[in-house]
């Protein structure tokens, strides 16, 4: 349980420049104030990130009503509060977000806006839109309104390492290059948010994460495109994070298995060649191979999937394997955000 003590100490460190690790549903998060163009450069250092991997923007409910959820007062705070443009959005556009915002926030939806006057081009990797998240969890909520300033803040791990969702996980990726670690137990999702363009028309999606694609058009009323892995431009960067061919990668090598038949070949491949297997297994895998292997269970639905997901990872690396074996996902529902973690993590 994390003190109010602890929260105002980490509340003032980020007015103060400073870097804070705070969880979120998704993730932990690697915070620092983002309309201090200094204080984001040093995430960035710390995480060995590049310039062209934008950051999102955390904001907390509403400073003045906390209690006010309509989409309209949000939107006019966001405007106020020079984090987004909200002049520049066209009329048809502010009607598919406000949708948006009132289904899905607070939650694990990011959403991009026309770049407001407080925003530094370097957490948008030289783009003039800016990808902005309002956080369901309690810790990040009252961090966030206790600093009195949105928060950027990518993953706490390693750039391009396997995301963190336990505070232990930034110690281990991190350690003193962050000011403050709250730690608030294990997240509850697992995986990070979606990431959705609403600016383009039809709506693009440009991350699986926490709200599924089909939820995403049933809000909307229309099918929405997806974007597959993009490198940066020469002028600007990535469009969105979690966009690079191989990110949330274990330091294992990770290969995915279409069924168990094959997982159990390249079981035998692999262990030839001398490496050390980690197995990372459905429930309803587990009696398939229930012989003297070091596996991790992730569970069986895939919300405890994506739960366990970057948990199961690093434990597999923790316990020495040199190759990690999974079996696909099916990319329907929350399972599209978890093949594609996977898909990165093994590319």
């Amino acid at each position: 349980m994390i003190s109010p003590a602890e929260l105002q100490m980490a509340a003032q460190a980020l007015r103060d420049g400073l870097l804070v690790a705070f969880p979120t549903e998704t993730v932990y998060g690697l915070g620092a104030n983002a309309t201090d163009a200094a204080a984001c450069t040093r995430i960035f250092e710390a995480k060995g990130r590049p310039l062209s991997d934008p950051l999102i923007v955390h904001v907390a409910p509403m400073q003045s009503h906390p209690s006010v959820t309509d989409p309209n007062a949000i939107l006019e705070e966001l405007g106020q509060s020079g984090v987004i443009d909200l002049e520049a959005i066209p009329t048809h556009t502010q009607i598919v977000l406000r949708r948006l915002i009132d289904a899905c926030w607070p939650g694990p939806l990011t959403l991009l806006f026309p770049r407001g006057a407080r925003i530094p081009l370097l957490i948008t990797a030289g783009h003039e839109h800016v990808a902005v998240r309002m956080p369901a969890h309690r810790v990040a909520q009252q961090l966030i309104a206790l600093a009195g300033v949105p928060v950027a803040a990518p993953s706490a791990n390693r750039f391009g390492h396997t995301s963190p969702t336990t505070a232990q996980h930034v110690r281990d990726d991190l350690g003193d290059r962050v000011s403050i670690i709250l730690d608030d137990g294990p997240t509850q999702i697992g995986i990070e948010s979606s990431v959705l363009d609403a600016l383009q028309w039809p709506p693009v999606l440009l991350r699986h994460g926490g709200v599924t694609r089909e939820r995403i058009e049933t809000i909307v009323g229309m099918a929405v495109r997806t974007s597959a892995h993009t490198e940066p431009g020469l002028q600007t960067g990535l469009a969105a994070p979690g966009m690079l061919e191989k990110h949330y990668a274990p330091n294992a090598k990770l290969i995915i298995c279409n069924n168990p038949f094959d997982l159990r070949r390249e079981l035998t491949v692999q262990g030839a060649r001398g490496h050390k297997v980690g197995l990372l297994l459905t429930s309803a895998h587990q009696a398939d191979f229930a012989d003297d292997h070091t596996k991790y269970i992730v569970g069986n639905d895939h919300e405890s999937m994506a739960r366990n997901l970057y948990a199961g990872l690093r434990a597999l690396d923790s316990a020495g394997s040199t190759v990690i074996l999974a079996l696909q996902v099916e990319r329907t529902g929350l399972g599209a955000a978890i093949a594609d973690r996977l898909q990165r993590a093994a590319a």
